[in-house]
C-alpha cells in the first residue's frame, strides 16, 4: 500500500533491466521439491535475463524466522532455499533482488548478513504533500465537481497509504456513477 513494487519497478525502468517479481503464493506448494524447484527457476530466470531486478514481495512469508515454525524442515524449506539462492548468485551487480515486507521483525536474521541484503529503507506513510500528490495522480483523469478540494482530502486522511488514497478516489467515482 506504500508503493513498495512501484518503486522497485520504477529502479529497474530507470536503470534499463529487466525486472522481475517472485510471489511467494506463486512458488510455495505442498509437494516435497516444488517449492525449491520453482524458487530456483525464478533465479535462473533472473540469470539468464541480467541484468535484472527480482523483487520478492512479502518477504516475510517465505523468510520467517526459522526457530518460530520450530524443527519442522518442510516449513523451513523456502527460507533454506532462499538463503541458497542468494548465495549462490555469483553474478553479482547483474542481479539485485530487492525485497519487501510490511513484518521486519518476523524475517529470519539470516537475510541481514553481508551478501544478502546489504540495505534496508523503510518507506513510511505519506505526509501531507505526498497525500495530495498521491491524490492527484489518482484523480487525474476525473472529471472533479469545483467543490473537491484535494488539498482538504490531504489534510484529513492522515494514516492513508497510496492504497488507501487510490481506493478512496476509485469508491468516490462508483458512488458517483
Amino acid at each position: 500500500g506504500t508503493g513498495k513494487t512501484l518503486l522497485a519497478k520504477a529502479v529497474a525502468s530507470e536503470s534499463g533491466v529487466h525486472f522481475m517479481e517472485l510471489k511467494a503464493s506463486e512458488i510455495i506448494s505442498g509437494i516435497p521439491g516444488a517449492t525449491e524447484k520453482m524458487m530456483g527457476k525464478v533465479f535462473d530466470d533472473a540469470k539468464e535475463n541480467a541484468p535484472t531486478i527480482l523483487f520478492i514481495d512479502e518477504l516475510d512469508s517465505i523468510a520467517f524466522k526459522r526457530q518460530d515454525r520450530g524443527t519442522n524442515e518442510f516449513l523451513n524449506t523456502p527460507v533454506s532455499e532462499l538463503l541458497k539462492n542468494l548465495d549462490g548468485l555469483n553474478v553479482r551487480g547483474k542481479v539485485i533482488v530487492i525485497a519487501a515486507t510490511n513484518r521486519p521483525n518476523s524475517l529470519d536474521p539470516a537475510l541481514r548478513r553481508p551478501g544478502r541484503f546489504d540495505r534496508e529503507i523503510e518507506v513510511g506513510v505519506p505526509d501531507k504533500g505526498g497525500r495530495l500528490e498521491i491524490l492527484k495522480i489518482h484523480t487525474r483523469n476525473m472529471p472533479l465537481s469545483k467543490k473537491i478540494n484535494l488539498k482538504t482530502l490531504s489534510n484529513i486522511t492522515h494514516g492513508f497509504v497510496g492504497a488507501d488514497l487510490e481506493a478512496l478516489a476509485k469508491e468516490a467515482a462508483m458512488i458517483v456513477l
